[in-house]
């Protein structure tokens, strides 16, 4: 009993240490990175010029990326796939391009188009389509968390918010150079006031949510929680920062200082989300567009633990240290006639797009890694949304090097940036598998295949309406909301959505026009991953769920979707002739012809009794080809 009785205290004592060293870890303030590291951290420095790998006997590489990709995947011994079919090919990259299938025509066209640069014809005509901005202004919408309400338990509606979502749509199929992009989103209308694209892409900064209703301290509170909704979103979209976490404390991780991240409040304390008429799109009529209201330099104290009870000093308004000279003084980048302003922002904006002094390189960085993650449904940096100490390394760190050093050569150039992505060897490669290879990689890290990937929620409803004809392609405007049932509005806690909608073509628009309430997702959405719009986000979640295929199979949307197919292949084809009405299905559902085994089981579907061709319409909607793209 003696010996157990001394093992129990020694034991207690050893709980202790633990404890303690554990409270320690946790509460202690932490440093983050020493300046010797920062300038050692990858994602910190200046872009390095690097050597485009030389390979012998190559006969698979077709440009610069792919003698990287080949170069690791040769160090492991994988040769990566040969190319695709071109009918897969195309659909690939139309898909990407502009969210919507290519037709039969475009598809033979193609085929049949045995010129040298045939491909090069085909990506110049998909983002010279206005369809293009629709398609990737979706994804930008993503990190700039974009909501056309407050959110929160009142979720007051935001009547104006679409224009900030029809700028970026603009100024993408514009080719707006991405810098000039960046720049405008956070002071516009202090660089170009006289712009409305410039003023209305300010909206990034009103794009997030907001708490309303409050008063007194409460209210100070809020208007805390709104700075840090934009320092978080700029910081996250633009730099792939977590810089949110210093509100209360250093970064625990990273080199951003409590007083860095105040002196970025800086910037955006004096102003206030705002309305201001302009002249919307080629109509030239007035719209209230949502903006932001800047204004001039206000005392702009620390707040100790975030407590805006406890404030201290006041800091002014300054960039990064980290990722700048001059321990964050932004003046350098303030030019005189923008000195007017007062609240600082186009210093931030320039600092931004800095690739000598500021923090420009990062910015090259973090969106040459966002355009590969959506052709290839991951990043070269795995965290998109985080470059920092605690984020994944880069798979291919000298590639990541080389895209972020030809966007910046090349003028910011976004639609140049997907040529030379899509004219990869490694873009257009097969999704064929084997256990070798799988063996020796078997995340793909490799990049030795294509894998195959789920359309987002928005691009399976835009491809229902487009098979069945029914699709609506007006452009821009205030968005739609389409019908629900009265179950999913009831689930709010506001019953803030138009209850017995009838869709027809007012609401069988494009899914960037629905309107995205925060507290209530359209369940299509939500039911395939779209996000709720909170905080900003580079990576949707990605859920394979028994609810996914009962929506396809049960959901009134698509059923209806089914019936309007039905109703398109009659009007095209003698019904009479089973043969053609399943190759005009196929085609307007999968962009290719059936083969012969789907053409037997497809006529014996047909042949049944009590079977129509509607039946086998939504058959086509629940396939896995449709709702994936190889």
């Amino acid at each position: 009993m003696l010996v157990f009785g001394r093992f129990c205290r020694v034991r207690v004592k050893v709980i202790k240490l633990f404890l303690c060293l554990l409270l320690f870890v946790v509460f202690a303030p932490d440093k983050g990175l020493s300046s010797e590291k920062v300038s050692k951290f990858w994602s910190y420095g200046q872009i390095k010029l690097v050597e485009t790998p030389v390979h012998e006997n190559d006969t698979w590489s077709i440009n610069a990326i792919d003698k990287f990709v080949l170069r690791k995947a040769q160090s492991k011994g994988i040769r990566p796939n040969d190319k695709v079919k071109r009918t897969k090919l195309i659909r690939r990259a139309s898909y990407d391009l502009i969210g919507l299938a290519p037709t039969r025509e475009e598809v033979e066209a193609f085929i049949a188009d045995e010129s040298s640069d045939a491909y090069s014809k085909l990506i110049d005509r998909l983002l010279a389509s206005p369809h293009y901005g629709e398609r990737w202004g979706r994804h930008w919408l993503d990190v700039a968390r974009f909501g056309e309400s407050h959110g929160y338990e009142s979720d007051n509606e935001r009547p104006s918010a679409w224009t900030y979502r029809d700028a970026v749509i603009r100024a993408l199929n514009q080719g707006m150079p991405f810098d000039q992009f960046v720049r405008w989103q956070v002071a516009g209308d202090v660089i170009k006031s006289e712009d409305p694209l410039a003023v209305t892409l300010t909206g990034f900064l009103t794009a997030g949510s907001t708490v309303t209703n409050v008063d007194g301290v409460d209210r100070e509170k809020a208007t805390y929680d709104k700075m840090d909704d934009i320092v978080s979103a700029t910081g996250a979209a633009f730099l792939g920062l977590t810089i949110g976490c210093a509100r209360c404390h250093d970064h625990k991780y990273d080199p951003i200082s409590q007083k860095d991240y105040y002196k970025l409040v800086g910037f955006f304390l004096p102003g206030k989300p705002g309305h201001r008429n302009i002249a919307a799109g080629d109509s030239g009529s007035n719209v209230k567009a949502l903006t932001w209201n800047g204004g001039n330099k206000r005392k702009n104290p620390l707040l100790k633990r975030g407590d805006v009870e406890q404030k201290e000093g006041d800091l002014g308004f300054g960039v990064l240290a980290a990722l700048s000279e001059g321990d964050g003084n932004v003046e350098p980048w303030i030019n005189l006639s923008e000195k007017k302003s007062g609240d600082g922002r186009a210093g931030l904006a320039h600092w931004l797009t800095d690739t000598g002094n500021g923090a420009g390189s990062l910015l090259a960085r973090v969106i040459v890694n966002r355009l590969w993650q959506h052709h290839f449904g991951e990043g070269i940096v795995k965290t998109s949304d985080n470059f920092g100490s605690v984020g994944e390394k880069p798979s291919h760190p000298e590639l990541l090097e080389w895209l972020a050093g030809e966007l910046i050569r090349t003028g910011w150039n976004l639609k140049n940036m997907h040529r030379v992505i899509m004219s990869s060897a490694v873009y257009r490669q097969g999704t064929q598998w084997d256990e070798k290879r799988h063996a020796i990689d078997p995340e793909n890290k490799l990049l030795w295949r294509r894998t195959p990937r789920r359309m987002e929620g928005e691009i399976i409803r835009d491809s229902l309406m487009n098979s069945a004809g029914t699709l609506n392609r007006k452009m821009y405007g205030p968005s739609v909301k389409p019908w629900v049932s009265k179950d999913a509005i009831n689930t709010g806690s506001t019953n803030k959505w138009p209850v017995n909608v009838k869709d027809g073509p007012a609401t069988w628009r494009r899914s960037i026009y629905v309107f995205m309430r925060r507290s209530m997702r359209v369940p299509f959405f939500e039911v395939f991953d779209v996000p709720d719009s909170m905080q900003s986000r580079g990576v949707r979640e990605l859920t394979t769920v028994p609810t996914q295929a009962l929506m396809l199979l049960n959901n009134k949307f698509v059923r209806g979707q089914a019936n309007h197919f039905a109703a398109r292949i009659k009007e095209s084809v003698d019904v009479s002739d089973k043969r053609s009405v399943i190759e005009e299905a196929y085609w307007s559902a999968l962009s290719r012809s059936p083969t012969e085994e789907e053409v037997k089981l497809s006529s014996e579907l047909l042949a049944k009794e009590g079977q129509s061709i509607e039946n086998f319409c939504h058959i086509l909607f629940t396939l896995n080809e449709f709702s994936y793209v190889d």
